[in-house]
């Protein structure tokens, strides 16, 4: 797919070939696929009867679909786009290279979600099947995220509504496979210094903080680090901060949390401790 919507791909399937021959013409121009098969013949030992098919990424003027037919007839002819009239250029342009961006956006993946009790949006957690991580302060849920068109983030959550259509499997499979997907590109950068250890967790995409939510993440960070109590700092949704709850790196952790810019959606930025005994929060910024 040609992402120059002022170029109009033209694609010939040949008889004998196992790839279309391909060649572009201005998508104005009345002639554009005559334009695009003259350089198919300068470039190429392709004869007319020997074409059984064209695609035309917009559809063709009178001019051109007469060439068609006398050029190629019998051969199988589609396009993508319509065709507007002489004022309708910018418009069309527009809606194509909308469509062309939804298309090459990667295909939105599920991914856990935390929530915090305190979030303005909290009400919504009444709709929203979640499972607690510190009862009644915070929480995880599911949604469905990618990249919109616009190069900004899209969220949808898994309603109740959502969930039965999925089939309403246990929660905890959803949230097994969430926690799978938000695996993949997870990355894991450890400092060492006078302070202790501290391992700061980003993602490729979004996030990354949810790492809290997945079944190992506390076992795996207590070795990485050696400690069994951890201190673990979410500023954002983003990014988390992990260290050993008597490091030199607990009290530095809970300034960056607490003096976040990051504005408040479904996660309020917070500061957890993780111990044998179970998650629970220790401070919370302003929402």
């Amino acid at each position: 797919m040609n992402t120059d919507v002022t170029q109009n791909l033209v694609a010939f399937r040949v008889h004998g070939l196992d790839e279309p021959v391909v060649a572009s013409a201005p998508t104005v121009a009345d002639d554009a696929l005559r334009q695009a098969w003259a350089q198919v013949r300068a470039e190429r030992q392709v004869q007319p009867a020997d074409v059984t098919a064209v695609y035309s990424e917009w559809e063709l003027d009178a001019e051109d679909l007469g060439f068609v037919a006398l050029m190629f007839p019998g051969a199988q002819h589609t396009y993508s786009f319509d065709r507007p009239g002489p004022d309708g250029w910018a418009a069309a342009f527009a809606e194509a290279e909308r469509v062309l961006a939804e298309q090459a956006a990667p295909a939105p993946e599920l991914l856990p979600v935390l929530w915090s009790a305190s979030s303005p949006r909290a009400e919504v957690l009444g709709s929203i099947p979640h499972h607690p991580l510190v009862p009644g302060r915070l929480s995880v849920a599911l949604a469905h995220v990618g990249p919109t068109p616009r190069g900004t983030l899209g969220m949808h959550h898994v309603t109740t509504h959502g969930y039965q259509e999925l089939g309403s499997p246990p929660f905890a499979e959803l949230l097994a496979e969430a926690g799978a997907n938000l695996k993949r590109g997870l990355r894991v950068t450890g400092h060492r210094g006078e302070r202790g250890d501290l391992l700061h967790l980003t993602r490729e995409d979004w996030l990354a903080g949810s790492a809290l939510a997945l079944d190992d993440f506390g076992a795996q960070m207590a070795r990485n680090l050696g400690e069994e109590r951890l201190v673990v700092g979410l500023p954002c949704p983003d990014e988390l901060f992990v260290a050993g709850a008597d490091s030199g790196w607990a009290e530095a952790i809970h300034e960056q949390v607490l003096g976040s810019e990051y504005d408040t959606t479904e996660l309020v930025p917070c500061v957890v401790l993780l111990e044998p005994g179970g998650m629970r929060l220790l401070a919370e910024r302003q929402a």
